[in-house]
């Protein structure tokens, strides 16, 4: 707790007090100053921390009289539905997430409540706030633009708040203590850039996206690991790129200035084989053929590394174990108050004629 912000540690302090009973519901919490005395901090970091608790619910301010609890943690109702919230659904690696979901949780006599965000923020928001009025047993969610600071924390501590048990798949957001069952992207990116430079290659560019934490890691793997090997890094060998960027990446309008930009390279590491298979088809309408002129490596193994033709080496992930990971742990922790803890599956390299030998 030392390295988080102080009013964070305020915060905590004055929560843990109020779930043990030691601050009583309809008790009036010390005043401002009290607490800055007591803490040794600025009234503002106080003010910061009662803000945060009067989001969460746990704090009600009441003009000319003070701050309260208004701590009342609501009973799960009766309900055998598993909130199952991911970023899309019906296509690239989710099938086999949501299939692996499915069959745990219909073996074990749940239901899925499936809920679709579009990583979009808004889109969460909405999600949990119909979780808020319609409490579910459990939560499954993939995080949305993990890699950025998110507004719809305090939803999620009102579930917690409401004892509603969470898992994350694929991210988390690192301002939450609440276990993650994902790949370990880390060590793709390892894998990718070892599979680049057994082939010769030491120019290598990468294409990585900046805000889901999955691209964070990636990216560190692979650059990491070319660093290890002696290659140097410069800024201008990543491309950074958001969720609302990709449809216009591969315009025409980018077209000279990237083709420009890839002369100097002998491969691309992409974030994942959707942008691989992307970037696939922008080089071969530019008349440059794979490997021969530009080697690939993509991530997830998903169908599109192979699709119409294409033989594209991914690192992929057994998405289908990661949905069943995570739906037994939620399952146990319900049916035998098991808790739930992080788990990260290791990657395999699936090597196709994408790598072209130097």
């Amino acid at each position: 707790m030392s390295g988080q912000p102080k009013y964070m540690v305020l915060s905590e302090w004055i929560r843990e007090r109020i779930r043990s009973g030691e601050f009583t519901n309809g008790s009036k919490l010390l005043s401002e100053n009290e607490l800055a005395q007591r803490f040794s901090m600025s009234r503002q970091t106080v003010r910061q921390a009662v803000g945060t608790l009067v989001n969460e619910g746990f704090l009600t301010r009441k003009q000319g009289s003070g701050t309260y609890i208004s701590y009342q943690p609501k009973q799960r109702r009766d309900t055998r539905d598993i909130a199952v919230i991911t970023t899309y659904l019906n296509s690239y690696i989710f099938p086999e997430i949501i299939q692996g979901i499915d069959q745990v949780l219909t073996d074990s006599g749940y239901h899925m409540r499936l809920g679709i965000t579009y990583n979009r923020v808004k889109n969460e928001a909405d999600v949990l706030s119909s979780l808020l009025e319609s409490p579910v047993a459990g939560i499954i969610v993939e995080p949305t633009k993990s890699a950025l600071p998110n507004p719809n924390l305090f939803l999620y501590h009102r579930l917690v708040q409401m004892e509603i048990p969470i898992v994350f798949l694929n991210g988390y957001y690192s301002a939450l203590d609440l276990p993650h069952v994902s790949a370990d992207d880390y060590a793709a990116g390892k894998a990718a850039a070892q599979a680049l430079l057994k082939a010769g290659h030491r120019k290598v560019f990468g294409i990585f996206k900046s805000d889901d934490i999955q691209g964070h890691f990636r990216f560190s793997g692979f650059i990491n690991t070319l660093q290890d090997a002696g290659v140097l890094y410069d800024d201008s060998d990543v491309l950074w790129y958001v969720t609302e960027d990709l449809e216009q990446m591969f315009s025409q309008n980018h077209t000279p200035e990237l083709l420009e930009r890839l002369k100097e390279y002998t491969a691309v590491v992409c974030y994942n084989d959707e942008i691989a298979r992307k970037l696939y088809e922008w080089l071969q309408k530019n008349g440059l053929q794979i490997p021969q002129d530009l080697s690939i490596v993509g991530f997830d193994n998903s169908p599109l590394a192979e699709f119409g033709g294409a033989s594209i080496t991914s690192v992929g992930f057994p998405f289908e174990t990661i949905g069943k990971t995570a739906a037994s742990q939620m399952v146990n922790q319900l049916n035998f108050g098991r808790p739930m803890k992080s788990i990260s599956f290791p990657p395999k390299l699936i090597v196709r004629n994408s790598i072209k030998k130097l």
